[in-house]
């Protein structure tokens, strides 16, 4: 996937968050693909606000929780997508890509 590019959770803004509710509960939720099994996966990591929108504290939590969630794995970004891998897997990824791009 050439488009892969590191992220970093700490730049979690609107655009990459949804915002739900649920059995009257607000959740924000940050979806990505979870590519650490064997089979990709859309997930989300969800926090619950108190208002209609979220705050900036809101969305400082929720990356917190991003970043836990990333412990000795790896965020990228493909376009607006977020995926979480191990780090090996994208250096191979990455490796694949750099490969295809030099001309024979």
């Amino acid at each position: 996937m050439d488009s892969l590019k590191p992220f970093d959770p700490n730049d979690i803004e609107e655009t990459l968050t949804r915002i739900v509710t649920h059995r009257g509960e607000r959740y924000l939720l940050f979806p990505f693909i979870n590519a650490i099994g064997t089979t990709p996966k859309f997930e989300s990591i969800s926090y619950v606000i108190a208002g209609p929108s979220a705050t900036i504290e809101d969305f400082a939590a929720l990356s917190g929780l991003a970043l836990r969630a990333a412990e000795k794995l790896g965020w990228f970004i493909s376009f607006n997508t977020p995926w979480l891998m191990r780090l090996s897997d994208a250096e191979n990824m990455k490796r694949t890509s750099q490969r295809r791009a030099q001309p024979e």
